[in-house]
């Protein structure tokens, strides 16, 4: 997806969702340290391309790495019983890819909801 730049407001909002509260508040952030926005200003747009860049990559990777150990927690032996009960709830004409990508979403929330830690 590209990024233009609008030259309305209501293009902006069109192609940006906005939440007023936390538009607020960045405003009032803002208005708060004109020094920190001048220095942002400041920065190459290339620059602020990379770092926001940067950001995703990051937290796409620890999305990644967590679920490489909830995977990894499900293959352990005695959690063959959460692993049975979870299958059970999915379907068994659903491509496999996508029963795969049940499994893991469900055992997210099994740990999330019952406390359990990972290692």
């Amino acid at each position: 997806m590209a990024i233009t730049s609008p030259k309305q407001k209501e293009e902006l909002q069109q192609q940006f969702r906005i939440n007023p509260e936390i538009n607020a508040k960045l405003e009032v952030f803002m208005r708060s340290e004109p020094g920190l926005v001048d220095f942002v200003k400041q920065i190459p747009r290339e620059q602020l391309e990379r770092k926001f860049l940067l950001r995703k990559m990051q937290d796409q990777q620890q999305r990644e790495g967590y679920t490489a150990k909830v995977k990894a927690w499900l293959e352990k032996p005695e959690q063959a019983e959460v692993l049975k009960a979870i299958r059970s709830m999915i379907s068994p004409v659903m491509k496999p890819e996508r029963q795969e990508q049940l499994i893991v979403n469900q055992a997210k929330n099994f740990i999330k909801n019952t406390g359990v830690k990972l290692s």
